[in-house]
């Protein structure tokens, strides 16, 4: 009696900690969503033209918007029907799905970012898909590869409907993470490698650099698929891929800012100065991240500039079509 009762506490307690999660996770999503959907109106919705940019943008935005009410039933569901087990099972299978292609559409926003930085280099865009085609592939046969599970009634918690998950089917889906993982490192280094080989203005700083061109959001990115993959290797039952929803959320969200190009308040005025002065050199590379809000036009479809060096810095603004 005293084990089962011993049980039935440890499940509710690693319950709970999925719940705080899962409430942080919601929040900063349509927290972030709302608070920038005056942006998204004003750079995207006006515009006639679908980009593929712009296609991809509007896939990352609303798929994770919506793609999360059946996840927030998941772990708010409250009833007693012991046959509840059949949709708790259907709804985890579905946050698994979910939280692949989310990453695969955040993934391509980064590939046509990087792609970008490259000044538009042919072998750079076939490396990269190369590589992410093999990956997705990977992926996807892992998470069909997952052994089903037989879950009973005695597996549900007394509310939400998060089941827990077996040491072979966490194995399987951290090794999934793992792979988004090596392609965010992938990203990170030649995000990196290009910040700092780019010519710069000789008083900014790395940091600055690594703010302006995104690379400390690939780093966040990289920091919550590790908490991913250590999630599911060393939690309990209950609490692995405990932060999965919350990754999926900073990723999402994180990549929305950058399309939108919204620039840090604490960076504009350096910003703006180092503009005025880049505005005299019509041949300067700029690939930034944080692009003046004033330029409130539905051309920018990356959350960099014109990546080709070789074009006045006017044209770059208008001339981005992929």
């Amino acid at each position: 009696m005293s084990d089962a009762l011993s049980h039935i506490a440890s499940v509710e307690q690693q319950q709970l900690v999925n719940k705080y999660v899962g409430v942080a996770s919601f929040v900063i999503l349509y927290y972030d969503y709302f608070l920038t959907l005056p942006l998204e109106c004003s750079r995207y919705w006006s515009s006639p033209r679908i980009t593929w940019a712009s296609t991809f943008f509007y896939l990352n935005r609303y798929l994770s918007v919506l793609g999360h009410f059946p996840v927030i039933f998941q772990q708010f569901w409250i009833s007693s029907d012991p046959d509840r087990i059949s949709v708790c099972m259907r709804l985890t299978s579905f946050h698994q799905y979910l939280a692949l292609v989310i990453q695969v559409i955040v993934g391509a926003l980064l590939l046509m970012r990087t792609y970008a930085l490259y000044n538009c280099r042919l072998a750079v865009l076939l490396g990269l898909c190369i590589l992410s085609m093999a990956f997705i592939s990977y992926a996807v046969w892992r998470v069909m590869s997952v052994q089903t599970f037989e879950y009973s009634v005695k597996d549900l918690p007394l509310t939400g409907c998060h089941l827990p998950i077996s040491q072979h089917s966490s194995q399987a889906l951290a090794s999934v993470w793992t792979v988004m993982f090596s392609f965010d490192v992938l990203i990170f280094f030649m995000t990196l490698y290009k910040s700092l080989t780019c010519k710069r203005d000789g008083n900014s700083t790395i940091l600055h650099v690594m703010l302006r061109d995104g690379t400390i959001y690939f780093g966040v990115m990289m920091v919550a698929c590790v908490s991913v993959i250590l999630s599911f290797r060393m939690f309990l039952p209950y609490e692995r891929g405990l932060t999965t929803t919350l990754t999926n959320s900073l990723s999402s969200t994180m990549v929305s800012r950058l399309m939108l190009n919204i620039r840090d308040p604490k960076l504009s005025s350096s910003y703006r100065d180092e503009r005025t002065t880049l505005g005299t050199l019509r041949t300067q590379p700029v690939f930034t991240s944080f692009i003046a809000t004033s330029l409130g036009r539905d051309e920018w479809d990356l959350p960099s500039a014109h990546p080709c060096s070789d074009i006045p810095l006017e044209n770059r603004i208008k001339d981005t079509t992929y």
